[in-house]
């Protein structure tokens, strides 16, 4: 399968919309998706992502945000959508592993049907090898399951602190590129030399590599990666833009001015949902704060929400930074 056009440049992890029940905000979600798409830098908007807190998500919640992104953003941009089965992340209450493929299996088919232009999946590190297997067996007998039930692009998420043993080796990404519908690939990771090893991996391979943190989206560039999802995509797409125009066009001190102005937004922003939903209802898309515990994920914590001192010490730099870049 080729790999889609819109795994270039900006995929924005689109930050979820709650009400003050903890419910999804239908409403609320259309009109931040309104906000976002004004840039016009953004390829592809990425729902029940890991910065839309995808782990506090259930299939209900999953088929919901599929409905309404999908309809909503019909012939204005791509979405993907989160279609792992049902976990909270927290490694000592391990779901069912039928019951989480078969979840898996059925967001998929569900979220394409309702016009998703790809489906994304999490490395299954909550499967336990069966006697005789490896990891990286699990990884791969996964995916294969899931890419022969579901009929269209697939895309594969490290997500950030994944368990060594279950970070996907330069055999196992080479062999996952070689799947069908397997058109690309997320990897959250700030190592250089494991980055470069994937990307070697899959060099020459119909396969859509994205750099998953975006401090590191120059190096990405170089080894042939030109997508790229993190906060940044979100927040401040036209840098994005900018790094990867400039670099097509073979303008190195654009494409590290560039580099510099991303690195300094994510040092400086003191919480990017927090500041993004409160720009945007001040911008006339107005975005509730409202928030869900991830608790019980742990490798996360429940933040401090955004005071109104950081909102409006962050948000001269960003304006400066975004009008230098576009």
């Amino acid at each position: 399968m080729k790999v889609p056009e819109y795994v270039r440049g900006a995929i924005a992890p689109v930050f979820s919309v709650f009400q003050e029940n903890g419910a999804l905000d239908e409403e609320g979600q259309r009109t931040f998706l309104n906000f976002l798409l004004q840039s016009g830098d953004i390829s592809a908007y990425f729902v029940r992502s890991g910065m839309g807190l995808m782990y506090t998500y259930s299939m209900e919640d999953t088929k919901q945000m599929a409905r309404v992104a999908c309809a909503h953003l019909r012939g204005k941009g791509a979405v993907l959508v989160g279609c792992s089965g049902i976990w909270d992340r927290n490694l000592d209450r391990l779901p069912d592993p039928d019951a989480y493929l078969a979840e898996g299996i059925e967001l998929g088919q569900y979220a394409l049907d309702q016009g998703a232009d790809g489906v994304v999946y999490t490395v299954p590190e909550c499967l336990k090898p069966a006697p005789g297997q490896t990891e990286s067996d699990v990884i791969l007998r996964y995916f294969e399951a899931l890419c022969a039930k579901v009929p269209g692009p697939v895309l594969i998420y490290q997500p950030p602190v994944t368990p060594k043993n279950y970070e996907m080796s330069p055999e196992v990404m080479a062999r996952l590129a070689d799947m069908d519908n397997v058109v690309g690939a997320k990897v959250s990771s700030v190592d250089g030399y494991y980055l470069y090893e994937l990307l070697r991996a899959v060099r020459g391979k119909e396969f859509g590599f994205i750099i998953g943190c975006e401090m590191l989206y120059y190096a990405g560039l170089t080894l042939g990666a030109r997508a790229c999802i993190g906060q940044g995509t979100t927040v401040n797409p036209q840098l994005i833009r900018f790094m990867l125009d400039a670099y097509d066009r073979n303008d190195w001190q654009g494409v590290l001015e560039a580099q510099d102005a991303v690195n300094l937004m994510v040092q400086k922003s003191p919480s990017p949902v927090d500041f993004l939903k409160t720009y945007a209802t001040e911008k006339g898309f107005p975005t509730p704060l409202h928030n869900r515990s991830q608790a019980s994920n742990p490798y996360m914590s429940d933040r401090a929400p955004m005071t109104r001192e950081e909102y409006d010490r962050f948000k001269p730099l960003f304006e400066e930074t975004i009008a230098r870049f576009s």
